[in-house]
């Protein structure tokens, strides 16, 4: 009798998974707890004026910032002041009115209450300070990038760290959203300021399209060298001063280049190209290739197995051996069947067939008598 022992398997198993979920819930116990990451840049803003004192009420008088505030956040934007600790103390006083987050905007400011000291609570040390620019959206949320710039303070005093003004570009296509393929076709591009000095180059995705100078904050390129397909436009600002103003690039414009309206139909006959109407083209009833009533090839109503396959006319499918009478009287019977063919060598197989019999009963004679092969009781004469 064979006894099985109990099963033991799925109780060992639990044993191994609590083992394991303890050691998991060690280790994240032990992992350090993670910190927020900090605010992702959305650009840089101009203050205005660049340079001013402390205790002044409104220590700056505007700002402008470099793009928009990011998608959905655009409810509202205030400046903030970054104290040491990384926390940001908001500045009040700017006039706003919401849609920040459809272009670069500017901040007013008329008293902020009191000096830079005052609203932040604590005394501006001398050094390097970050201003920032967040955005937010209807509920209160803050978006995930903000904008940022940076003041050096000595005293009483402080002034942009950086003299850069931040610029924006849009781009414009003409004709707009498609062109067939070798139309010419003018991108436009706009610099915010317009006193901004620099290049503007144009872009189809990574390939360079041509470039020109900022004419009052402008310029247009106009290029036919776009192949049929999507295309995936920008411009890109270069500043002549890196120090006096910031580069920037649009926004990615997609265009469409279709085919020429000249090209050749699928029915075109001028081409060149062989078109399924083309006369040359063998069809299924051209008379140089067999078809299924071909008199060369053999139909199952020639001969049948017994008449015309073994002794028929013609080998194994008609009078025409196993090729028909199209192909020269036969392919394996020639000109006569299967039972013509093997004539040749009857003889010679029945001579060979008659030996070998011959052979094979003297051997079993042979073989009986030495006692090499012997067939039921042995014989006793």
């Amino acid at each position: 009798m064979i006894v099985i022992a109990p099963r033991r398997v799925p109780a060992a198993l639990f044993a191994v998974a609590a083992l394991l979920l303890a050691a998991a819930a060690a280790l994240f116990d032990a992992a350090p707890a993670a910190h927020a990451a900090p605010a992702v840049s959305a650009g840089t803003f101009a203050i205005t004026p660049a340079n001013g004192e402390l205790t002044a009420d409104p220590f700056i008088a505007s700002l402008r910032t470099s793009a928009a505030c990011p998608a959905g956040f655009g409810a509202s934007a205030a400046l903030q002041f970054v104290l040491p600790d990384g926390s940001a103390v908001t500045i009040p006083g700017a006039r706003e009115s919401g849609g920040f987050d459809t272009g670069p905007f500017t901040l007013t400011y008329d008293a902020i209450g009191g000096t830079l000291a005052d609203v932040i609570g604590a005394p501006v040390a001398d050094g390097d300070h970050e201003l920032r620019v967040t955005c937010w959206n209807g509920t209160g949320d803050a978006a995930p990038a903000a904008f940022s710039t940076t003041i050096t303070s000595t005293g009483d005093t402080w002034t942009v760290k950086s003299q850069a003004v931040p610029t924006a570009t849009a781009l414009a296509v003409s004709p707009a959203g498609t062109a067939v393929a070798g139309a010419e076709v003018a991108l436009t591009a706009t610099v915010d300021p317009a006193a901004a000095v620099g290049k503007l180059a144009f872009f189809d995705g990574a390939t360079a399209l041509g470039e020109a100078d900022v004419a009052s904050g402008q310029t247009t390129v106009k290029t036919s060298a776009l192949v049929a397909g999507a295309h995936d436009l920008t411009a890109r600002f270069t500043p002549g001063d890196a120090g006096a103003f910031v580069a920037s690039s649009s926004a990615v414009v997609p265009y469409v280049i279709t085919g020429a309206t000249g090209s050749p139909s699928a029915t075109d006959t001028g081409t060149g190209s062989p078109t399924p109407s083309d006369s040359w083209v063998p069809s299924p009833s051209d008379t140089g290739s067999p078809t299924a009533t071909d008199t060369g090839s053999p139909t199952a109503t020639t001969g049948d197995v017994t008449s015309g396959g073994t002794s028929g006319e013609g080998g194994t499918g008609g009078s025409g051996g196993a090729g028909g009478s199209g192909s020269s009287g036969g392919g394996t019977g020639g000109s006569g069947s299967l039972a013509h063919t093997g004539a040749g060598s009857a003889l010679p197989l029945g001579f060979a067939a008659a030996a070998l019999a011959v052979s094979g009963v003297a051997f079993v004679r042979y073989a009986r008598r030495r006692g090499l092969l012997t067939f039921g009781s042995p014989r006793h004469r």
